[in-house]
């Protein structure tokens, strides 16, 4: 089957031209390069295919139509099954990106062949679907669990649609700040701790009697607290956009998905109270207790 053909509009570049890998992280100190695979998240059309293992659904294999992303999608259930697989397939897939074979590709090659014993396999019969976005097949494929938001940037563009590559003519690139929650109150606060491996990062709180609301870094920190900003500001601006009262925009902020820079809150994290906002950021500063 030939490549698909890229996407219409301005300076729409061709669908399967591979980034490189990502920059290698540290793990204990030493250099553990990343295998080099397809982006594992698309706001665009994507096609699926259902993994079976000894007759049990264990999750998709999903595919974009435009770009080359492509991953393995488990579906929750009480047995480990499905979590054994992913990583099988996760290494199928990273092969196919090796050898430069096109998102769709990857995963209808496997339809029909013989089912591992713990990966499963695609039936021969199987119906190839389309969802128009990673998010709805995550509503299909795990509809108990919360929809990850994914990386700012996806499919090389921001979540508007304008790309990342500025050269396709949409000009100088102009940073906006999205309308959000005050971000000043003479109001007592409420506030949960975000944390990354143990460590807190900082706090995101709201007022309560107004609509103020925002996160604050600790001090201690340092630059991973400035980092992780970005994310919660981005969580609370989609809150306000949707009309969420700034307490529930704080609740809220509980199932959002842990963030390997940005953090999470933790289940069982307690929602504390303090009197003002800046004995808040005394808090986070190291000036008082918790």
């Amino acid at each position: 089957m030939g490549d698909l053909p890229p996407r219409g509009g301005q300076g729409a570049p061709a669908p399967y031209e591979l980034p490189g890998p990502p920059p290698a992280p540290l793990v204990d100190g030493k250099i553990l390069p990343p295998r080099p695979t397809y982006a594992r998240w698309t706001r665009e059309p994507l096609i699926y295919l259902p993994v079976v293992l000894e007759e049990e659904p264990i999750g998709h294999l999903w595919a974009s139509k435009y770009h080359p992303a492509a991953g393995f999608l488990v579906r929750p259930g009480p047995s480990t099954a499905a979590l054994n697989a992913s990583g099988i397939w996760e290494d199928r897939l990273a092969e196919s990106y090796e050898k430069g074979v096109p998102a769709p590709e990857a995963i209808r090659r496997w339809k029909g062949l013989p089912s591992d014993p713990q990966a499963g396999g695609v039936p021969g019969d199987a119906e190839e679907r389309e969802a128009p976005n990673l998010s709805t097949l995550h509503a299909t494929t795990a509809p108990s669990a919360p929809v990850p938001e994914g990386p700012f940037v996806q499919d090389g563009a921001f979540p508007d649609g304008t790309p990342v590559d500025r050269s396709q003519g949409w000009g100088p690139l102009a940073g906006v700040v999205p309308p959000t929650y005050p971000k000043e109150t003479d109001a007592p606060v409420r506030y949960i701790p975000v944390t990354r491996r143990g460590t807190v990062l900082g706090y995101v709180w709201a007022s309560v009697a107004g609509e103020a609301a925002s996160y604050v870094g600790r001090r201690s920190a340092g630059r991973d607290a400035d980092v992780a900003a970005g994310l919660w500001a981005c969580r609370l601006s989609r809150c306000f956009a949707e009309g969420v009262p700034a307490l529930e925009a704080l609740r809220r902020c509980r199932a959002a998905p842990d963030d390997p820079l940005a953090g999470a809150i933790g289940h069982g994290a307690e929602e504390r109270e303090l009197p003002s906002l800046a004995a808040l950021r005394e808090l986070a500063h190291g000036e008082a207790a918790p």
